[in-house]
């Protein structure tokens, strides 16, 4: 099992490259282009993906009850659910601003640039560096939620409303 503490650093890695994909973005809707795309990527990439990974593999769980066909299928992946809503709904409306940001610029492809069209040419790079950045953005959202999931479960004592669950009350005798 993954240390509490780099499963901590990947996931403020991975929401960094939110961070850095959303700021880029930005700035590309605006019409500046800030960065390369290569430096742009790469760098988005490196923030993003660990933390992405290590949110998938935390989040498996063992599996309870009837025993599957298959005898090397021991644990499933399972969603996030250890997130409270808001959370949950933050994460969604992030993803959707990301998956938005990425389609819209399918709009603007074109097939056939123009040859010396510096203009066209630069609208073009802008569009796909909006793509891949979209979809840099809504991995890394989900890698957040994945891993903030996998820290929250393994601080709650026995599963989701543990505390509440198992609260005694105790009264004065009188």
């Amino acid at each position: 099992m993954m240390s509490r503490r780099l499963l901590l650093l990947l996931d403020v890695l991975c929401l960094a490259g939110v961070g850095w994909c959303g700021v880029l973005i930005a700035t590309l809707l605006r019409g500046d282009t800030v960065i390369a795309t290569g430096p742009a990527v790469t760098v988005a990439a490196a923030l993003v993906l660990p933390g992405f990974t290590a949110g998938i593999l935390t989040n498996r769980r063992a599996l309870r009850g009837r025993r599957p066909q298959s005898w090397f299928i021991r644990t499933v992946w399972s969603p996030p659910v250890d997130l409270p809503r808001w959370g949950l709904v933050l994460a969604g409306a992030v993803l959707l601003a990301f998956w938005v940001a990425g389609i819209s610029a399918f709009a603007g492809l074109s097939e056939n640039v123009p040859p010396g069209d510096a203009v066209a040419q630069d609208r073009q790079v802008r569009h796909e560096q909006r793509i891949t950045l979209g979809v840099l953005g809504g991995v890394g959202t989900g890698g957040t939620a994945l891993a903030a999931s996998s820290l929250l479960r393994e601080r709650r004592p026995a599963g989701r409303g543990a505390a509440v669950t198992r609260r005694t009350v105790q009264r004065r005798p009188a």
